[in-house]
């Protein structure tokens, strides 16, 4: 849930994983988020699989949806945004949901074979490769980094 006032707190209020549904059922899952709550905003990574299908879907009925494509430099601010919310203490989730807390923790900084910084999954731990964590990452990354106390700053383009 996004803040109600600029530089409040995000709250992960609901997880769900869709993992194994197709495409059509994940967009209906996504839809009844947006008839439970009062949605803001909607970004889908669009990278790779079935998530091209289920943005058109979405975006039907929710036309502000954003696609996302996953590089370089979007990871590093996704990584960097949410890394600002917690050590400001803007990011409130259960406790109790330790896939969401095991998907943070499998996101780990690693050194392309090019020599630039990017962020991963360590799919070695068992972890459904941190999706919990980039869907997080996803639905702050609506306040760009500069703008947490609403008085400007500047838009991240993906």
């Amino acid at each position: 849930m996004p803040p109600l006032v600029p530089g409040g707190k995000f709250r992960a209020i609901e997880t769900l994983q869709v993992q194994g549904l197709e495409f059509e059922e994940q967009a209906k899952v996504i839809e009844s988020f947006t008839l439970k709550y009062n949605v803001q905003h909607i970004g889908i990574d669009v990278t790779g699989g079935n998530s091209e299908a289920v943005y058109r879907i979405v975006k039907k009925f929710f036309p502000m949806a954003v696609p996302y494509t996953f590089n370089l430099t979007s990871k590093r601010a996704l990584v960097l945004k949410m890394l600002q919310l917690i050590r400001a203490g803007r990011w409130e989730y259960d406790r109790s949901e330790r896939t969401l807390i095991n998907a943070f923790n499998s996101v780990r900084k690693v050194k392309t074979p090019g020599g630039f910084i990017t962020y991963d999954t360590d799919r070695s731990r068992g972890v459904s490769r941190g999706d919990l964590a980039w869907t997080n990452m996803l639905a702050i990354i609506n306040e760009p980094l500069g703008q947490e106390s609403g008085s400007g700053g500047f838009a991240m383009e993906f």
